[in-house]
């Protein structure tokens, strides 16, 4: 007994010195005991992390202390110990304490409203002063759910703003980090100011140069047509003379100017199976899932559950590489589809080397690449494969090499094989008579069961 109480007492004793480590943690870094400067006192109040009383450099300012102090508190408090409307305003807004509408107050009875977000972007000290001793700072409440302008458009910085009474379109436009040099002809702001109840809507027109007043939950446009000077290109590689990204324009460069770009085919580029691959289907928009789409086509589907399994693994390669149907061997034909097809920004061209062999594997004596004979039938590169072996199947598959495309060799048919071809022989799998006794004895009990209802049925009827 004496020893399970020394156990608690030991226990108790070490959860106090390990709260006593953690506070006295928490006042060192608040402290500025390790730093050996002269200090001043200044509080804390309103909408912060922490509130209260602590030192400051007696040469420090608003902006640095702020900041200083909202890291050590954030760094010594774990996340669900912070207020709720803290840890909401980690995922809504760009700070988790207002930057603007701040209230600082002497001690002789002054006050001054500063604008940390307009010292950030301007330098100007005038708001973010230096602090004295027994300064108070006040924060208002951070609202970004109702108390905000926002901004979109022809502006450098879009999204929502603090609003701060007082605001007018050049404080706007200032803390956005002005318009954006890539948009032209931005002369026209649009405000769309809600009413009360959000049900109605009033928009207001003004000239860029102008500065008319806001209001809270102002939603600002900065009309103009947007800019469509993008880095539009596709990487093509292999045999061609000059491989690489080559710049493109957005919906108006055809394929025959991209492999002239390119310095055209080298003498040994295989056009048959030369690609054209396109990231993303056209038929899907980009902000739709793989998921998404399989959903989309499958939903008045009427295809048996034997077809879905393949319906599924077609769907998912249209999804991930559409492949064109391209014939390069006709790009330098005007009339030509391929010569007149229009790429898109992320295209990738393939143009192989011509390999002139034909890969024959499966149940053949000799696996491997065989050389390519134009006009060669299939017995001549199984021969060239060492024959087929013992347990070869008596089936032999033609898979052409750009498709990927399945042909099952019949007798007395002519198949045209091309360079690049593979060619595979499956295997005939071995039975025992174990297999073919279990076989019969399920065959028995079928016809036993069929030939016992079909006399119930007899009976039945007489």
């Amino acid at each position: 007994m004496k020893t399970i109480i020394k156990c608690i007492f030991f226990i108790c004793f070490a959860n106090i010195l390990v709260l006593g480590q953690d506070e006295k943690e928490k006042n060192n870094l608040l402290s500025l005991t390790n730093l050996g400067a002269p200090s001043i006192n200044v509080t804390i109040g309103g909408d912060f992390i922490i509130t209260g009383s602590f030192p400051a450099l007696i040469n420090e300012r608003v902006d640095q202390y702020v900041t200083r102090v909202y890291f050590q508190a954030s760094t010594i408090t774990k996340l669900e110990e912070l207020p709720e409307e803290f840890r909401r305003n980690r995922e809504l807004y760009e700070h988790d304490f207002a930057l603007r509408d701040i209230t600082l107050k002497r001690t002789d009875g002054t006050e001054q409203k500063l604008d940390l977000a307009k010292f950030r972007i301007s330098g100007d000290f005038k708001y973010n002063p230096f602090l004295k001793n027994d300064d108070v700072i006040i924060f208002p409440r951070l609202n970004p759910e109702n108390n905000f302008i926002f901004v979109s458009g022809a502006i450098n910085r879009p999204g929502k703003i603090q609003f701060v009474e007082g605001d007018k379109l050049q404080d706007v436009i200032f803390l956005s980090q002005g318009l954006n040099p890539a948009y032209e002809g931005v002369d026209t702001i649009i405000i769309s100011r809600l009413s009360y109840d959000g049900n109605n809507e009033e928009k207001l027109f003004f000239h860029i140069n102008e500065n008319p007043s806001l209001k809270r939950g102002d939603r600002i446009i900065f009309s103009a047509t947007e800019p469509r000077r993008e880095d539009f290109k596709i990487l093509i590689y292999g045999e061609v003379s000059k491989p690489g990204f080559i710049p493109i324009t957005k919906n108006n460069t055809t394929l025959l100017e991209v492999i002239k770009k390119a310095g055209g085919f080298r003498d040994n580029a295989d056009l048959k199976r030369a690609e054209l691959i396109r990231g993303i289907s056209a038929f899907v928009p980009l902000m739709i899932s793989e998921n998404f789409e399989e959903l989309l086509m499958r939903r008045m589907a009427n295809i048996t559950d034997e077809d879905s399994l393949t319906f599924l693994i077609d769907n998912r390669l249209r999804f991930s590489r559409a492949n064109a149907a391209l014939d390069f061997a006709k790009l330098f034909d005007d009339k030509s589809m391929e010569s007149n097809f229009i790429v898109r920004d992320g295209d990738v061209i393939h143009i192989p080397e011509q390999i002139n062999l034909v890969y024959v594997y499966g149940q053949v004596n000799n696996p491997g690449y065989v050389n390519f004979k134009e006009g060669a039938d299939v017995n001549y590169y199984i021969n060239n494969a060492g024959g087929t072996g013992a347990t070869a199947k008596d089936e032999i598959y033609l898979i052409h090499g750009k498709t990927r495309s399945w042909t099952l060799i019949e007798d007395n048919i002519a198949y045209v094989i091309e360079a690049g071809d593979f060619i595979w022989i499956p295997k005939q799998i071995p039975r025992t008579f174990e297999y073919y006794m279990s076989l019969s004895t399920t065959l028995a009990g079928i016809i036993g069961s069929i030939a016992t209802v079909i006399l119930l049925i007899v009976n039945i009827t007489k």
